[in-house]
């Protein structure tokens, strides 16, 4: 069932990332974008470490390239735009969740 509700988890974000960026109502907070990615990749890590009990930084790397993908399948979205500093605060709240998940 863990492995199930990682799996749902990814592709809930595939497809919210797959939605183009004018069905979105605009938020004006600043930093709202940022807390949502470090929220999306945060979870997306907490099931990955409990649906599949992998604690080292090897682990990691799988986050990343989803992250990465992610991040380069929405170049091909209407209005959506490949953004280094939304790939880095996914990789930023996935590394902090695994670090705390690992401390």
């Amino acid at each position: 069932m863990r492995r199930f509700t990682f799996f749902i988890w990814l592709v809930m974000l595939f497809v919210v990332t797959s939605i183009p960026s004018s069905a979105f109502p605009k938020v004006r907070v600043a930093g709202f974008d940022i807390l949502i990615h470090l929220f999306l990749y945060s979870v997306l890590t907490v099931l990955f470490f409990f649906s599949y009990g992998r604690r080292n930084w090897k682990f990691f790397s799988l986050i990343v390239i989803i992250a990465i993908i992610d991040e380069l399948h929405q170049y091909f979205i209407p209005g959506r735009i490949v953004s280094f500093f939304d790939l880095g605060a996914d990789f930023l709240g996935g590394g902090l969740t695994f670090w705390l998940l690992k401390a």
